[in-house]
């Protein structure tokens, strides 16, 4: 659980237990409550750091795991540890001590540095320490002491340290981690309970200590995170103009030169076009001419992007570099646009220290006919208006023109009805049937299928479609126009084909299985109740699907109820409607909430709506018989 800027040092192991063991963890995991006495690693940790005037630091670090189960003998067999280029890192005294006290050295032959390999996309200049231990089994203990320089980020002046203490599958058994500085070390965390937070010397030394051992693991919990876990940040500067103040300048440095030719091209191309039409043009030129490129350049240029015709020469870019040159183009083309740093994934966390480990990506923040927008040039598709929902509910440091950095909030995206659908069939004697739908798509649902279109091509995603619609398709054609042109008005897709599977045979005869997606859904959330999860459920967008169906040639046993569920979680509605043979309803849902807390989860009132919910969606599985006309 090490102190670690984020975008300058993370140490990786080769399995995901390492990675937890010796990264700083994450705040989200999948996991109910393991044990105690079933975790796999016990560890012992005794860090000291100096946190020097130019915003570098130098840390020793002494660490002791023992192995309490064979599971942990895969995740000690190996550890890496990743640094850049002008970093140093020394691992000293690597033994391993055997349940009967012997302590065997590592030779030099286990310990291997070389350069690290280069993320999915882009490259980097990290180098890579690899360290192997052998013999162990349960009841051995790995012993070594990490000696570190990290760089300051250049252009820093402050420093920022920041640890957070997600759940993982190793038992802390004791955690000191002390900090001293030439200057004030100011200190921000939340849910520290379980620690001890001392300072001393005028605030120049810091210590947190664990109170009592600890374990927190996840088990068997599906698509959850835990979000109420420990953090604590240190920091020389609780002002965010001291943090990011001299990039901005950088920043408007670079926005103020002239945009290159292609660039200049593109603004004139789309200038005279109304607003959001503007935007969408010069997305699209971004996604065409430049290829997203994670950050290689840490080491040597820290948060400040390339110029703007140095980003066209190149034909790639990291977030900084294609946000600061969307930012250019847009404020030439007469929208106003700044660069934005923030926190990119479904849970930002609060902004506990305004420094450089809070972000890890750029955007633009536009105003667009009067509404603020946030673009992402990183993104290969594109939708007006449309906020991705990993940006969404969040600060966002604002670089202002005149050099300030202003905090600013992305809103959660406004509700939109992403699926308005008609579902029709022809019933036959053999329970297939010939089906026609019709789909408008929008927001989420609409960004995904442009997103498949462009990373798998249009006949992957078809085929996806039919066998979403159909449960066995026979005959299936989709009819749609290109996704590239999305994006303003409806977007329809028609599907036309024959379903050998329209109704489910049983022995009694057939079973329509309407509400299928529903019930699936609530399902799951009965499983978290009885299941007893931890953690909370991110959903997505607060949205609205709705559709009528329509089944000719059956007859039901029992007629369909109307009925509706309301809650301030989801809205849920089942219609009848009048018909002289067969089946016609209409169905509405309304996902409210983009996070269930796992306090609302367990509720009494959750549990009623469950109920509720699961009730009014059975009624559309019926028990059905074919009546084909003549």
């Amino acid at each position: 659980m090490t102190f670690r800027t984020r975008s300058k040092h993370v140490r990786s192991g080769v399995s995901a237990g390492v990675a937890a063991l010796l990264c700083i963890a994450s705040a989200g995991s999948n996991a109910a409550l393991q044990p105690s006495d079933e975790a796999p690693v016990a560890r012992r940790t005794d860090m000291t750091c100096r946190l020097n005037r130019d915003a570098s630091k130098d840390c020793t670090t002494h660490e002791k795991l023992t192995i309490l189960r064979p599971a942990g003998r895969a995740q000690l067999s190996r550890l890496d540890f990743d640094f850049l280029d002008n970093d140093r890192l020394d691992i000293r005294d690597a033994a391993v001590i055997q349940p009967d006290g012997r302590r065997v050295p590592l030779s030099s032959k286990q310990i291997d540095t070389r350069t690290a390999p280069n993320p999915e996309a882009g490259f980097h200049r990290k180098r890579q320490t690899s360290v192997a231990f052998p013999g162990l089994r349960v009841g051995s203990t790995i012993t070594y002491t990490l000696v570190e320089h990290v760089a300051a980020t250049p252009n820093a002046t402050e420093f920022h340290e920041r640890a957070v203490f997600g759940p993982m599958p190793v038992r802390l058994d004791a955690y000191r981690a002390a900090f001293s500085a030439d200057r004030p070390i100011a200190w921000r965390g939340e849910q520290l309970d379980a620690f001890d937070v001392e300072t001393s010397g005028q605030d120049r030394r810091l210590v947190v200590t664990l109170k009592a051992p600890r374990y927190v693991n996840l088990i068997n919990e599906d698509g959850t995170m835990a979000r109420r876990v420990p953090r604590i940040e240190l920091t020389s500067s609780l002002d965010r103009q001291a943090h990011f103040g001299p990039f901005a300048a950088r920043y408007n440095a670079i926005l103020a030169a002239p945009l290159p030719a292609g660039a200049a091209g593109a603004v004139a191309a789309a200038r005279g076009r109304p607003e959001p039409e503007r935007v969408a043009a010069l997305m699209k030129h971004i996604s065409a001419h430049y290829r997203y490129m994670g950050d290689w350049r840490m080491s040597e240029r820290g948060l400040v992007p390339f110029d703007l015709a140095q980003v066209e020469a190149n034909g790639y870019g990291d977030c900084k570099d294609l946000a600061v040159l969307l930012a250019a183009m847009l404020n030439a083309s007469g929208i106003d646009a700044r660069p934005a740093f923030v926190f990119r994934g479904v849970d930002a966390g609060p902004l506990l220290v305004p420094g450089l480990a809070a972000p890890n990506h750029a955007i633009v923040r536009a105003v667009v006919n009067g509404e603020t927008w946030w673009l992402d040039p990183t993104n290969n598709v594109y939708l007006p208006g449309i906020i991705p929902p990993d940006l969404q509910e969040r600060w966002a440091l604002v670089v202002e023109r005149n050099g300030a950095v202003d905090e600013d909030r992305i809103a959660a995206q406004a509700p939109r009805v992403i699926f308005d659908g008609t579902y029709h069939a022809s019933m036959r004697d053999d329970g297939s049937a010939r089906v026609d739908l019709r789909v408008d798509k929008d927001g989420n649902l609409l960004w995904a299928l442009m997103d498949g279109d462009y990373a798998q091509g249009a006949t992957a995603v078809d085929q996806h479609l039919c066998n979403a619609w159909f449960k066995e398709p026979v005959e299936c054609r989709i009819d749609r126009p290109d996704t590239s042109a999305a994006g303003f008005g409806r977007y329809r897709i028609s599907a036309h084909g024959v379903d050998r599977r329209a109704l489910d045979r049983t022995s009694s005869g057939y079973v329509y299985n309407g509400g299928a997606g529903w019930r699936d859904k609530w399902e799951r959330l009965v499983n978290y109740r009885r299941n007893g999860d931890v953690g909370d459920l991110y959903l997505g967008d607060r949205e609205e699907s709705r559709a009528k169906v329509r089944l000719d040639g059956v007859r039901a046993e029992q007629p369909l109820a109307a009925c509706s569920v309301r809650s301030p979680w989801f809205d849920l509605d089942v219609t009848p409607e009048p018909a002289a043979q067969g089946i016609v309803y209409r169905q509405r849902l309304v996902q409210k909430a983009r996070w269930l807390t796992h306090d609302e989860l367990t509720s009494d009132a959750f549990g009623r709506f469950l109920d509720d919910a699961q009730r009014c969606t059975n009624a559309l599985r019926q028990t059905v018989s074919v009546a084909s006309p003549a």
